[in-house]
């Protein structure tokens, strides 16, 4: 996977989240350049967005046109529109950071990639497929069918700066969130091609250490027994030393590092996402649930609910996706410790002249098992990004949802019905 942020690009483009011309060198070896035009592209953007909020804020001090219509909904734009400005807020303030660490993650990856295709060329044409989970454009199209029918709503209410206010940050999150997960795959797929050729050595060294007895009636010479000096090495893994496994595990090691500093770059957006989408998400459906258990006949008060709680849906399922990439990769990347626990067994066959080796491989097998306890990938360890966080999460909107739920809203509600 040699460009990591491909198919993300044209998207952090059109939202004003890139500020260089390219992540990656270019062919004669430069480095990659701000770009004054994304950079004032997006302030302009940024500024437009503000404007839209600045003129949201006022339309929302203004009294109601429509008496009739409960202030709980007054309440939930208003919590929607000061979550995200604020979200906002942080992500720009932090992009300045994080596009140039997304500059050096890139390079970083891009760099291990070709030490491994320089010096294990054995494996130059293994190529781990990075699959694309369904969620991803799942999400999009949810999100772009949402946008219609809340600028749609919007539009019909007169509110023309309320649809910047509204789905402008809703775009940004979600590319957000999909730059992060494709930097993070990018890393599950160098690790998964590290693990496959120490599992090939394995599968090697595992054939030149136990005599393939022949299926009757076989007479390939792959299956021929060699006596114990003369079994000859697998021809593909032929080149695999104790140096180029020590190189092996120099790799590993810089990968996890990559890793550890892609989560640094993005660990402030993911907090403001998060809890944006948790504050949003919980509000819409503690809305949602009144609605439905005071009168399920009032629809046009519960499609307004829905609109409102479904907004920040397609940000879920993408959140969801990054934590089955982000346990995905943390799984690989210490998989690599009980590959060289089955490795270390082949001591009398391969590290009988390296002791050092052996220790050093013992050493690194350990320290992995040890640093499998901690989360690679956190919001500044506030909450981790495994499977754990859906748990979590979950427990969280329970508890506040019973107490959103004992508020009584009959007298806001009955509103309506006058």
């Amino acid at each position: 996977m040699e460009k990591p942020s491909s198919h993300t690009t044209v998207w952090s483009k059109i939202i004003g989240l890139q500020l260089y011309n390219s992540y990656a060198a270019d062919a004669d070896g430069r480095l990659p350049s701000l770009s004054i035009i994304r950079l004032l592209y997006s302030i302009i953007l940024f500024g437009g967005y503000l404007v839209g909020f600045y003129k949201t804020v006022e339309m929302m001090e203004l009294p109601d046109p429509n008496p009739n219509s409960p202030s709980i909904f007054k309440f939930a734009y208003m919590t929607q529109i000061y979550s995200s400005v604020l979200g906002t807020f942080i992500c720009y303030a932090s992009l300045w950071r994080t596009d140039r660490m997304k500059c050096v993650f890139v390079e970083g990856i891009q760099s291990s990639n070709t030490k491994i295709n320089d010096r294990y060329y054995q494996f130059r044409n293994m190529q781990v497929p990075a699959k694309q989970s369904i969620l991803v454009p799942l999400s999009i199209g949810l999100l772009f069918i949402l946008s219609l029918c809340e600028g749609y709503a919007q539009y019909n209410l007169s509110n023309y700066f309320t649809i910047i206010a509204i789905v402008y940050p809703l775009w940004m999150f979600h590319v957000t969130i999909l730059e992060f997960t494709t930097l993070v795959k990018s890393t599950e797929c160098i690790v998964t091609k590290l693990n496959w050729m120490l599992d090939a050595f394995l599968e090697s060294l595992h054939r030149q250490s136990t005599p393939i007895v022949p299926a009757k009636g076989e007479t390939n010479a792959l299956n021929k027994v060699y006596p114990i000096s003369r079994r000859p090495y697998v021809s593909e893994h032929e080149l695999i030393s104790g140096e180029r496994l020590t190189y092996l595990f120099v790799i590993h090691e810089n990968v996890a590092k990559l890793a550890e500093f892609i989560n640094r770059a993005y660990s402030l957006q993911l907090i403001a996402i998060v809890t944006v989408t948790f504050v949003n998400t919980l509000f819409g459906f503690f809305i949602e649930t009144k609605l439905l258990f005071w009168n399920y006949e009032m629809l046009d008060l519960i499609l307004r609910a829905c609109r409102y709680a479904f907004e920040c849906i397609p940000a879920c399922l993408l959140i969801y996706n990054m934590l089955v990439v982000c346990a995905a990769t943390h799984t690989e990347l210490f998989k690599s410790a009980s590959l060289l626990h089955k490795l270390l067994q082949y001591k009398a066959n391969y590290f009988i002249d390296d002791q050092a080796l052996f220790e050093r491989s013992k050493a690194i097998a350990l320290q992995l098992l040890h640093r499998k306890r901690f989360p690679l990938f956190d919001g500044s360890g506030l909450f981790r990004l495994d499977f754990t966080f859906i748990f979590s999460v979950f427990s969280a909107a329970t508890s506040y949802l019973i107490v959103l739920l004992q508020f009584d809203l009959t007298k806001d509600l009955e509103k309506a019905v006058v």
